[in-house]
Formats: C-alpha cells, sequence, structure tokens
C-alpha cells in the first residue's frame, strides 16, 4: 500500500512539473508573441508617419526629418503605386547590411528597412536596393506579384525619389535568379561592352519580354556602342525566394533614360 502511494505521489508531482513547465514556456512564447506585434505595430506607424512626411516634402532629404529623428542616411523614397511598397530607403556608409535588421531610427528590427548596396551612388549605372520578403506581401513580399505577366502590365512603373530628384522607372527584366547574379556585379562599368553585356544578361534573363525589354532590343540594332552606353539607368529592387533555397532571388529592374549623356 506505501508502495502505492509513492508511486501515486510521484505521478503526481511528475504532472504538476509538466504543467508549470507549459504554462512557462507558454507565458515565455506569449511574451516574444507580444513583444514581436509591439515592435511590429510601431515601424508600420513609423513608417507612416515618414510617408506623411515624404508627400509633403518640398527639400532636400536631411531636412524633412522631425529634428529629434533626423537621420541622414536616409537617401530617398521607394513607391509602386496601388501596392503596399512605399518606403524609405536608407544607406549607411562602411556598414552595407546595417539597414537589414534595423528599422528607421536605428533599431532591431527583423523587417528592416530597404537599403541601397554601398558599392552604388544614386546615380550608379545600376541602383541595387535590397529589401525582406515577408509573408502576406510585405516589405519586398509584394514584389513576387511580378513573376506573373498581367501584374506588371498594371504595375509598370516604379518610382524613387533621390535626395530631391524624383524619378520614374519602366519595369524592363524580372529575374528569377540566385546570389551569384552577373546582376548584382553591375553597379558601374567603364566601357560600352561591358555596359552593353550586362544590359543583353539582364533583358535575356526576363520571365518574360516586357515593352522596354523589346525597345532596348531594338536599340541594340540600331545604335553604335557609343551611342547606346549609359544611356540608360537602371534600378534593381531584390529580395529573397526563401521557399526555393537560401540563396535564391527575384529581381525586379526597371529603366530610366539619362537626361544627360
Amino acid at each position: 500500500m506505501k508502495k502505492e502511494k509513492k508511486v501515486n505521489s510521484r505521478k503526481k508531482r511528475t504532472k504538476r512539473i509538466v504543467c508549470l513547465f507549459f504554462l512557462l514556456a507558454f507565458s515565455v512564447t506569449g511574451y516574444f508573441v507580444y513583444r514581436y506585434y509591439q515592435n511590429d505595430k510601431k515601424q508600420e506607424d513609423r513608417f507612416d508617419q515618414l510617408e506623411e512626411i515624404e508627400e509633403e516634402r518640398e527639400n532636400p532629404v536631411p531636412s524633412i526629418a522631425p529634428k529629434e529623428k533626423e537621420n541622414p542616411d536616409w537617401i530617398g523614397w521607394l513607391k509602386i503605386r496601388d501596392t503596399n511598397i512605399s518606403y524609405p530607403v536608407m544607406q549607411r556608409k562602411g556598414d552595407s547590411e546595417y539597414y537589414l535588421h534595423r528599422d528607421f531610427d536605428g533599431r532591431y528590427s527583423f523587417y528592416g528597412t530597404p537599403f541601397l548596396d554601398s558599392r552604388c551612388t544614386t546615380d550608379s549605372d545600376n541602383c541595387i536596393i535590397y529589401g525582406h520578403n515577408i509573408n502576406g506581401g510585405r516589405m519586398f513580399g509584394a514584389l513576387h506579384a511580378y513573376s506573373r505577366e498581367s501584374y506588371y502590365k498594371e504595375h509598370p512603373e516604379i518610382r524613387f525619389r533621390a535626395g530631391d530628384e524624383k524619378r520614374k522607372y519602366q519595369v524592363v527584366s524580372v529575374m528569377q535568379t540566385n546570389i551569384s547574379s552577373p546582376v548584382y556585379s553591375f553597379t558601374d562599368v567603364g566601357n560600352w561592352d561591358e555596359y552593353q553585356e550586362y544590359v543583353k544578361k539582364i533583358i535575356s534573363g526576363s520571365l518574360y519580354q516586357t515593352e522596354m525589354g523589346e525597345q532596348i532590343r531594338d536599340e541594340f540594332e540600331k545604335d553604335t556602342s557609343e551611342e547606346f552606353f549609359r544611356k540608360y539607368q537602371f534600378l534593381t529592387l531584390s529580395t529573397c525566394r526563401s521557399w526555393v533555397g537560401r540563396d535564391a532571388r527575384l529581381l525586379v529592374i526597371s529603366v530610366r533614360e539619362r537626361e544627360e549623356q
């Protein structure tokens, strides 16, 4: 009888310990989920505030942010009309991935903030902007809709304010590729042969032919190499395709014709 009581007592004690363990685990998980959504809400509110400033701005970037939140890393604004993409673009000199997991104000953020490749300036031959692929079409996750040609036809234009210059780019290519893509090596080139070679790879690598892609193909045949050299400036938006593989990437590439050659 005593032996049975001891066994039952141990079982009860074990059950209490297991219950306490799961209660503690649930509490800790709940706390982190709460913190995650709180930080998420703060970042969304901050983006909304910045978007209001962006819509009203008339002066160069450093003077448009609220004085107490001024951030000289804020170099522009990226927007695709009728989509979720409307975000500040950052660049931290000397730290190429500073905003990979930081919000506009430099605090940790799983989502990060879109940022310009540290090798680029806003006048580079190809401006490469990185952003996370977040479920639900948030951040650069919305770019994956460009895998459908019909979506591209509805959203052919990408807007990028660089400094105080408002620019409009036309989508020229949508590429499903990886981190070894030659497009990542294309920032600034010194001769027309190299420039033309990069442009050909961008056009030929597209999932479908765009109107701008067709136009540029025609220009290859009509223009001399010297005439075509640096005629266009490219804007590459890069995000991951995590369900395919760690190194898989989606590139949505657009162009604008330079005003001066």
